[in-house]
């Protein structure tokens, strides 16, 4: 997270309407495009697809929409990734885009049918003509280079990680390296590096650690009841209460940084009464990381934030003084705060839900961080921690600027208040902050607050955010695209001819997304 005071704000025009219609169609089908014209849906009544397997059907599905999207034929275009069975007998098979059978990043499709009934096509396709079918750097020359780039000279967290991908550029598809960079320090990094498999060239950097700019000395002293392990005589901060451990022994675990970058030490305590002054961002890490994951599991039936208990891992006392809070791919750490800006990150109930949930997006969608996609990454954070600290439409407010009552980081209701649009005519265009995803977040923000607000129940708009995004977005989804992806989890959760579904339509409209 991180506060953005945008003082001019750069009209962008949107055109009138995304949605063009296939006239006439028989079978209700509907192709959806973005204000560039680009096609990012097909749904409606599509018909019967073939197939005694759900791959077999999703590529005879892209079969029939590969003139709406511009490819010839699914077979040697594309490559399963995953298929599930939803809540509610709905089965989305996600499917890779691939050249010379390596996929193409961004270039994501999603089938949704049930039982051979076609329902719709999520996704984009990139008509786009390899510059070479074999890597001529190798692995540990594209890992230098993209350690290089992100500037970091000290000891990773964790070994890099590295993907072949085609990636769009220049009007071609260059061959690249994905590496993954991540590591603890001052300046924590979470880095996306796309490095050219051909010369070394680094085509991309995207950071994903996403900051909170602030401070903060302490939590707010009130008591809590939270979940411990004791161990030879000592209790631990480890949380053994929950589904993911009765499944595979999975906890929840809260360490101590000592003001530090790089080690991280367990909490503990003789008596488990947790009440030192160092021990209160502990206590709120492990509380508040407790509460989000039981919304999770008990509302949507997500075990952890990979859907399959993992382990969740909350490190406090981050460094001296840092005014930060963020998920770094593998665990959640939180600064202290300097007491001016920001007080220690981890006591705010919003703040927890807002990162945590950025791991969700990690397992789900991806939402690339940048530009759009990366500013309904934020925005889906901000939107699922006001489901789950549903006090107020503000973000932050526990924990920022605590010498001033009632201000806060973000507000949902009123974006403007804190410098971000709440309309498509006001859309920041700037290349800072990996496209404005801090900034432009406010849009869709607005467009759940509308939502949540005209039907009463933010319940009911959390299940639909989060369908949407595990079952109906991809990396790339735009700002239309997630409008179209929650209206197709409307339908699926309660049908096209709820008031929900009508509500929703008319959220984004007043948004400026159509």
């Amino acid at each position: 997270m991180n506060k953005k005071l945008v003082t001019t704000l750069v009209l962008s025009s949107l055109v009138a309407s995304a949605f063009a219609f296939n006239a006439g169609a028989a079978n209700d089908k509907q192709i959806l495009k973005d204000e560039q014209g680009k096609t990012h849906n097909v749904v409606g009544k599509l018909g019967k697809v073939k197939g005694a397997t759900a791959e077999e059907r999703a590529f005879n599905a892209l079969d029939s929409v590969k003139g709406e999207f511009g490819f010839a034929q699914a077979k040697g275009n594309f490559k399963v990734k995953k298929s599930e069975v939803d809540e509610v007998g709905i089965t989305h098979t996600r499917l890779d885009q691939t050249i010379n059978g390596i996929p193409v990043a961004g270039g994501e499709m999603i089938v949704h049918e049930a039982k051979g009934e076609l329902q719709g096509v999520t996704g984009e396709f990139k008509a786009l003509k390899a510059n070479t079918d074999k890597a001529s750097l190798s692995t540990a020359d594209a890992v230098a280079a993209a350690v290089a780039a992100t500037g970091f000279t000290g000891e990773l967290s964790e070994a890099a990680k590295s993907e072949l991908f085609y990636v769009a550029a220049d009007g071609e598809a260059k061959l690249a390296y994905k590496v993954i960079i991540r590591y603890l320090a001052e300046e924590p990094g979470n880095w996306s590096v796309f490095v050219d498999a051909t010369d070394g060239t680094v085509l991309e950097t995207i950071n994903a650690i996403e900051y909170v700019v602030g401070t903060g000395t302490g939590v707010a002293g009130d008591t809590k009841s939270i979940n411990t392990t004791y161990k030879n005589s000592t209790y631990y901060l480890e949380d053994q209460t929950k589904y993911m451990y009765t499944q595979k022994g999975s906890t929840i675990d809260t360490y101590n940084f000592n003001n530090g970058t790089s080690s991280q030490y367990y909490m503990t305590d003789t008596d488990n009464v947790w009440n030192t002054t160092t021990q209160r961002a502990g206590v709120d890490a492990h509380y508040y990381a407790g509460k989000v994951y039981d919304y999770y599991k008990n509302t949507l039936n997500r075990n952890s934030f990979d859907g399959n208990g993992a382990k969740i891992i909350s490190g406090v006392h981050y460094s001296t003084n840092y005014n930060n809070a963020f998920w770094n791919g593998s665990q959640m750490t939180y600064g202290d705060g300097d007491g001016v800006q920001f007080r220690a990150l981890s006591g705010s109930y919003d703040v927890v839900a807002h990162e945590l949930t950025h791991a969700v997006t990690e397992r789900t969608a991806n939402l690339t961080y940048s530009y759009q996609s990366g500013a309904l990454n934020e925005s889906w954070s901000d939107a699922m921690a006001s489901v789950m600290d549903s006090g107020d439409w503000l973000i932050g407010e526990d924990v920022y600027t605590p010498g001033t009552a009632g201000d806060a980081l973000r507000s949902m209701s009123n974006p403007a208040l804190y410098g971000q649009p709440a309309h498509m005519n006001q859309y920041v265009n700037t290349s800072s902050d990996n496209g404005g995803v801090h900034t432009n977040s406010g849009i869709p923000n607005k467009a759940f607050y509308n939502f949540a607000t005209a039907i009463g129940s933010r319940d009911v708009a959390g299940k639909i955010w989060y369908k949407a995004i595990s079952t109906y977005m991809t990396s790339s989804t735009n700002f239309s695209g997630a409008r179209s992806a929650t209206l197709q989890a409307t339908t699926a959760l309660y049908g096209s001819g709820s008031s929900y579904y009508t509500a929703l339509q008319n959220a984004w409209s007043a948004v400026g997304v159509n």
